[in-house]
């Protein structure tokens, strides 16, 4: 299936609107775990570099907790470490809960998922040079959509018909990406540099 910029923006736009169908359209493009793998690289890269225009015209910089904060290199590390090891989470732990997704509908959901997270932090950018307050309302919004977004995204790849299956299904996905990543993380020596508190 051919992809342009118009019908990237229906979807991205559809997936916000009504995650349910836009996840099962996903599923049905069919792209290949290759292309899969690329468009993953392609939004992790995305992410960081939304993160750096948020860090620029942003009054106050983007911390993970009180006196450290994340290098571009850094966060691009550890958000590429984190969404290879949730897609196969999400597909592991799912499948033991009675769902029947793959590798590659995970893959699809995770690239849509993050796909959606990339176009909304770019419009709070936006948003932040005009109203900081704005924008920070808006960061509130943005996170009840995606978490709307990946409940409804995992529903539909294991088909569960539950919201409640995918909410546990996340949980744990979660849960069991963020020990991983940490011991892989702290083996790769990457870590937050350390600021002025």
């Amino acid at each position: 299936m051919n992809i342009t910029m118009q019908s990237a923006g229906r979807a991205l736009w559809a997936a916000i609107t009504d995650p349910a169908t836009a996840a099962r359209q996903a599923l049905d493009w069919r792209l290949g775990l290759g292309n899969l793998w690329t468009a993953l690289a392609l939004v992790a890269v995305l992410n960081v570099l939304m993160l750096a225009l948020l860090q620029a015209v942003s009054p106050m910089p983007v911390v993970i907790q009180e006196g450290m904060t994340l290098t571009p290199f850094s966060y691009a590390v550890i958000i590429t470490v984190f969404l290879f090891l949730l897609v196969y989470t999400i597909y592991h732990v799912g499948r033991m809960m009675g769902g029947q997704g793959t590798v590659e509908d995970s893959l699809t959901v995770i690239v849509l998922f993050q796909s959606v997270s990339v176009a909304l932090e770019a419009v709070q950018v936006l948003l932040v040079v005009i109203s900081p307050q704005i924008a920070s309302i808006f960061g509130l919004v943005s996170l009840a959509i995606l978490i709307r977004c990946i409940l409804n995204f995992v529903n539909v790849m294991h088909r569960f018909q539950s919201l409640g299956k995918a909410f546990g299904t996340l949980l744990f996905a979660v849960i069991g990406t963020a020990l991983i990543a940490g011991i892989v993380l702290t083996v790769l020596g990457v870590a937050p540099t350390g600021g002025q508190a």
